[in-house]
């Protein structure tokens, strides 16, 4: 383990179960996750008996950080500020409220500044 600490945005999980290389330098790293990005990954549509036991397997090894009333107001505040989707204003929050930076390919993220953004390139 590297010691980094990262809320990892949907879009690094799909990218590390694609076996993206652009992932790879964050490998060895704490992962934590927002209680919407299972949601995401795990309520896609058509999704198989398969892909559901490698996102299961996939989430286990991280650390769920549960919605709380924290999170809402500073979800609200994000979309009051920022008009952007619920998923990822939940997500932003929650990356703020833990005081942990976002790992994402995301750069609509970057909007937000005062969030701590880990910007991947794909």
């Amino acid at each position: 383990m590297s010691g980094h600490k990262y809320l990892a945005d949907t879009n690094a999980f799909i990218f590390l179960l694609n076996r993206h290389p652009a992932i790879k330098p964050v490998l060895d790293s704490e992962w934590s996750y927002s209680f919407i990005t299972e949601i995401e990954l795990k309520g896609k549509t058509g999704i198989t008996t398969s892909e559901l036991k490698k996102v299961a397997d996939l989430l286990s090894s991280c650390t769920k950080i549960p919605f709380t009333e924290e999170i809402s107001q500073h979800t609200i505040s994000l979309r009051q500020q920022y008009r952007i989707k619920i998923p990822d204003a939940i997500i932003a929050a929650t990356s703020l409220y833990r005081n942990i930076p976002l790992l994402t390919f995301d750069k609509d993220f970057t909007l937000i500044k005062s969030l701590d953004i880990i910007l991947l390139e794909p």
